[in-house]
């Protein structure tokens, strides 16, 4: 059984009463049978001052400087693993869509096939928000490691459906309803690339927390991460089903997930001040946190999208207080 880490206060009680010890000794030597005039004013007063001022301060600097090198060398591996996980360069193997390669098909079919593209896409994003969530419960490094290498697939897929978005634009047979949802698509797939890169930032924290002990069990960040795919789950299903008012009403979750995160960011300030050694763990939480929290506002600008390219009213359904 590994015993537990040594508080600096503990060894501070140590060095206190080491030093007592020590400067009775001096006193004794100096005056055989002092006054308590003397006693006090030598023994404590004096004695106070050099044990607070400059013995306490020389073994807090030396803490100081052991913590910083500590946390160096943790960024540094962290640093090590994200560059492991992530090393190889972007390749696009021949799938860069050329613009002017137009399939002879009827536009609408293609329409069509452009938001079923989008749909996928967006399936894809849930479950890489999913699975980054779950490497970090388990602590999962090639999990994590899967998703961040996962997320470039992510990147070709947007890349492609927004060439293929100026395909059907540059036909020039758009207009009306039709080009609405174009704009619209291409607004929801921003949306959609940017909550990958959230999920491959979740994978990149799981690799850095490494297999350390957690600071709790994770509770509420699985919530903030179940209720922020439903809602990317009922935005896309709003957009294949035209229901303008299910777009309005998923748009509501986000003051839930709101809440979560504020829960979630005090509980964790509490871990930070009752130990300095938990900051660091702490403060990559919260980024995770955060990031779900971003992601449920990301569905909200798919909603927008959603109304727009159904009706083409331009509406602020999903304004978040952060």
């Amino acid at each position: 059984m590994k015993l537990p880490k040594l508080d600096i206060n503990f060894y501070k009680v140590v060095i206190g009463v080491g030093f007592s010890l020590l400067w009775a000794r001096v006193l004794y030597l100096v005056w055989q049978q002092p006054s308590f005039i003397t006693f006090v004013w030598f023994y404590l007063l004096i004695g106070s001052v050099i044990l607070k001022w400059v013995i306490f301060e020389i073994v807090d600097r030396i803490h100081l400087k052991v913590r910083i090198k500590a946390v160096s060398g943790e960024l540094d591996a962290a640093s090590t693993r994200v560059h492991q996980a992530t090393k190889g360069e972007f390749k696009s193997e021949g799938q860069q869509a050329n613009i002017n390669n137009v399939a002879d098909v009827g536009f609408t079919q293609r329409l069509n096939q452009l938001e079923h593209d989008v749909l996928s896409f967006g399936n894809m994003v849930e479950i890489a928000i999913k699975s980054s969530v779950e490497s970090l419960q388990r602590r999962d490094a090639d999990l994590a490691t899967q998703i961040i290498r996962h997320d470039q697939e992510l990147d070709r897929m947007e890349f492609t459906i927004r060439q293929d978005c100026m395909s059907l634009l540059a036909v020039g047979y758009s207009w009306g309803s039709d080009l609405r949802m174009i704009v619209a698509l291409l607004g929801i797939i921003t949306e959609l690339e940017r909550m990958g890169d959230y999920a491959e930032g979740i994978a990149n924290i799981t690799l850095m927390i490494g297999n350390r002990p957690p600071l709790k069990p994770l509770i509420d960040i699985p919530i903030m991460a179940q209720r922020g795919t439903e809602m990317l789950r009922g935005s896309l299903e709003s957009l294949s089903e035209r229901d303008v008012e299910k777009s309005k009403r998923i748009c509501q979750i986000d003051d839930e997930i709101d809440a979560l995160y504020d829960q979630v960011f005090r509980e964790l300030l509490l871990f930070m001040v009752e130990n300095q050694k938990n900051i660091t763990q702490a403060t990559r939480l919260i980024w995770v946190a955060h990031n779900l929290e971003r992601f449920a506002d990301r569905v909200t600008n798919i909603c927008e999208h959603v109304v727009f390219g159904i009706t083409g009213e331009m509406v602020d359904i999903g304004a978040s207080k952060y």
